[in-house]
């Protein structure tokens, strides 16, 4: 009976964990979404807040502006076969948010050749 308790407590535990951690990242404001058009300059797959590797791309909009994107684990985006490469136009649909004292495109949806991706729900929720 014992045992019972302690995985029902292990259990709980975990529970509030993982709640805490996928609160913990960056902040979704479906309100303030945009979109935004640009060439991939740059694709790196680093570990993100949720400690999976993610895939980040440096976009270059029309405006010569350079943006971070955050786009969704590698593994996702494998398992969607939705690879991004330097060179692809693609479009993001996503929020400015903040992270880690750095400002990060989060992407809702990316588009790339007119096939698109959704990578969070319309309230800013990973779907992986």
């Amino acid at each position: 009976m014992r045992g019972i308790r302690w995985i029902g407590a292990l259990v709980v535990g975990c529970s509030a964990l993982t709640l805490a951690v996928a609160q913990s990242g960056p902040a979704y404001d479906p309100k303030a979404e945009v979109v935004l058009r640009g060439k991939v300059m740059a694709v790196a797959t680093v570990p993100d807040w949720m400690g999976k590797n993610g895939v980040n791309v440096t976009l270059q909009t029309a405006e010569s502006t350079t943006v971070h994107v955050d786009t969704a684990p590698a593994e996702f985006l494998k398992l969607l076969d939705f690879a991004i490469a330097p060179g692809d136009d693609i479009e993001v649909a996503g929020v400015w948010s903040e992270w880690a004292d750095t400002k990060v495109f989060l992407a809702r949806t990316v588009t790339k050749r007119r096939v698109a991706v959704l990578v969070r729900d319309p309230m800013g929720k990973p779907v992986w």
